[in-house]
């Protein structure tokens, strides 16, 4: 029997989450650890800010993007308790894992926030690293578990006994039904392992925009993207593809850039694979988005915008990746990786072997749990 249980106590948030869990039940296939899954119904409620100026604000905001975790030594029944926080924005943080948990671990680690939380909270909190929706098929029996603690803890969440009651049940229930059916499309882990010789020439940049443009970041993120399809197209017009994902406001503003290349999950993965070179620009926040873990497991040739997000281990610029500034260092790099084959297969060998020791799911999250036991895991 393995000496080490990790719980997984059911979240609030099913893609994000997929990741840790997947390292888990991939782990406990290998024999290194027992998963058992809870259901929880905690609210988990409240948000701790961090800005600039070294200000702390403690609000009683929801914050769904964090998951709960208890690791056991089933032989001294020693317990440690561990968060991931797997929220966008690098300034806020789960007040109740800062105070509950043993360890944290933040998707979007920047220090300049970190160092100022750990000194006031005299917590630590680490660096997760890139993550990226994904399932394994040893989960499939914990799924019903999870789907029922997101449903419960968000009808929990939104009950109020007022002449809204009902309507607010239906919206709630609708909207979770949503969620749970858009899980269910995460791909196996399977699909990310094997690799498929990419077409000599081809530039891919599939994007997406968001619900809305109210917010000021959303904003200038549609455009930085609109306009680098643009840029693409104009310069590269024979081995571009992508472009937007069609969607309502992709559609009403931005329709003469709306991708060419299939939107559903599975189809999406087959045409990058197919790929050679793809772009990267930043997440909601300037948050690590999840097509680069994609693209770094596919062995792609990447040209990035810099990330400002803290890796557990730097993507460094010649090895992995290329990273561009502006409109002439984008257009520059690709002519670079095109007309140089050797930089190019080094790029993507490098970035195959990036994903496969950092960010694979098995390895990040035995790396996670190795750190706080101080050990390695043994069969």
């Amino acid at each position: 029997m393995p000496t080490y249980t990790v719980i997984i106590h059911t979240p609030q948030e099913l893609n994000h989450a997929s990741y840790i869990q997947t390292g888990l039940f991939e782990l406990q296939q290998k024999g290194l650890i027992d998963v058992k899954v809870q259901l929880s119904l905690k609210k988990n409620k409240g948000r701790v800010g961090v800005d600039d100026n070294g200000l702390i604000a403690e609000t009683s905001h929801a914050f769904p993007k964090v998951s709960f975790y208890t690791l056991i030594d089933t032989k001294t029944n020693k317990k440690i308790s561990f968060t991931t926080d797997l929220y966008d924005h690098a300034e806020y943080f789960s007040t109740v894992a800062l105070k509950t948990c043993d360890f944290y671990f933040k998707r979007n680690f920047e220090s300049r926030f970190v160092n100022i939380l750990n000194q006031i909270y005299k917590r630590q909190v680490y660096p997760l690293g890139l993550t990226f929706r994904v399932q394994s098929t040893f989960s499939n029996s914990k799924k019903n578990k999870f789907k029922m603690g997101v449903m419960l803890s968000s009808i929990l969440w939104n009950i109020k006994f007022d002449g809204l009651f009902f309507k607010r049940l239906k919206n709630t229930y609708s909207r979770v039904s949503a969620h749970i059916k858009k899980s269910d499309e995460n791909r196996f882990l399977g699909r990310f392992e094997t690799l498929e010789k990419p077409s000599a020439r081809t530039i891919m940049f599939q994007t997406r925009c968001f619900l809305h443009e109210h917010d000021e970041d959303v904003k200038q993120i549609h455009q930085q993207r609109y306009h680098i399809i643009k840029v693409l197209r104009k310069y590269f017009p024979d081995s571009f593809v992508g472009g937007f994902v069609p969607s309502k406001i992709a559609t009403e503003k931005y329709g003469d850039a709306l991708t060419n290349v299939p939107t559903a999950p599975e189809e999406y993965l087959n045409a990058l694979k197919k790929a050679k070179i793809v772009i990267y620009t930043r997440g909601l926040a300037n948050s690590p988005a999840w097509k680069m873990a994609e693209y770094l497991s596919q062995g792609k040739v990447i040209i990035a915008e810099p990330l400002t997000t803290v890796l557990p281990e730097p993507l460094i610029e010649g090895k992995e990746l290329l990273y561009f500034n502006n409109d002439t260092e984008l257009v520059e790099k690709i002519k670079m990786v095109l007309e140089d084959n050797t930089l190019a297969s080094n790029l993507s060998k490098n970035a195959r072997a990036y994903f496969e020791k950092h960010v694979h799911p098995v390895q990040n999250t035995k790396r996670i749990l190795e750190f706080m036991l101080n050990k390695p895991l043994e069969y």
